[in-house]
C-alpha cells in the first residue's frame, strides 16, 4: 500500500529516493556527477527550485519548489530515469561488474527494464511552514556527519552545506535566495 501524495501548487517538498538493494554508487564522483547534470538540467526544463540536497552513499534527499507545470512525481521520474541509464553506463565504462550484474539482476527481478539503479517510487514530505524547512535542511546538512563520513558538515562534499553555509556554487547551484536569509544552518 503506497500513501497519497499530496500536490499542491506553491508548495515545497521533501523528497527522498534510495539505490535498489542500497548499492553504495554515491561515494564515487563518477557516480555523482549524473545527479548533478540532471537536476542542473532539470531544475530549468521542468521550472523547480532546488533550495537543498544531500547525496549519501545509497539515497539521495531533495528540497524542491516547483514554480511550472511538472509535479514532484514528474520531476523525480525524469531524473531517476536520465541518471540511471549514465550510472549503469559508467559502470560498464569503469569494469564495477558487480554492480553492473546487481543493476542487471534488479531489472530482471522487478521485471522493469533491463537495468534497474533505482526503487521503485520515493517519499515525499510536503512543507509547509519556514519551521519545517529550516529542520529539513538542517537534518540533510547533517546526514554526513551522522552516518560517521565526516566530522563536520562542511567537510561533506555531497550537501548544500556549503552553499548556505559559505556562500559557494562550486558543486550545483542552490536557490538560497527563495530561503529566509535569516536562516543559519
Amino acid at each position: 500500500m503506497s500513501l497519497p501524495r499530496y500536490h499542491i501548487e506553491g508548495h515545497v517538498y521533501y523528497l527522498t529516493t534510495v539505490v535498489y538493494d542500497r548499492l553504495p554508487i554515491f561515494t564515487r564522483p563518477s557516480f555523482v556527477i549524473p545527479l548533478l547534470d540532471s537536476l542542473n538540467y532539470y531544475r530549468y526544463k521542468q521550472q523547480f527550485k532546488l533550495l537543498g540536497y544531500v547525496f549519501m552513499p545509497d539515497h539521495i534527499h531533495l528540497l524542491i519548489w516547483p514554480f511550472g507545470e511538472a509535479t514532484p512525481t514528474d520531476i523525480m521520474r525524469s531524473n531517476k530515469a536520465f541518471t540511471a541509464k549514465r550510472i549503469v553506463r559508467q559502470a560498464e565504462v569503469e569494469g564495477l561488474e558487480d554492480w553492473t550484474a546487481a543493476f542487471r539482476n534488479a531489472g530482471q527481478k522487478t521485471g522493469r527494464g533491463q537495468h534497474k539503479v533505482w526503487q521503485v517510487g520515493y517519499w515525499d514530505k510536503n512543507v509547509y511552514t519556514e519551521r519545517f524547512l529550516r529542520q529539513k535542511l538542517d537534518s540533510m546538512h547533517k546526514k554526513g556527519l551522522r552516518a560517521g563520513l565526516v566530522e563536520q558538515p562542511w567537510e561533506y562534499a555531497y550537501s548544500s552545506y556549503r552553499n548556505y553555509e559559505f556562500g559557494e556554487e562550486w558543486l550545483l547551484e542552490v536557490d538560497r535566495d527563495s530561503v529566509d536569509p535569516n536562516f543559519m544552518v
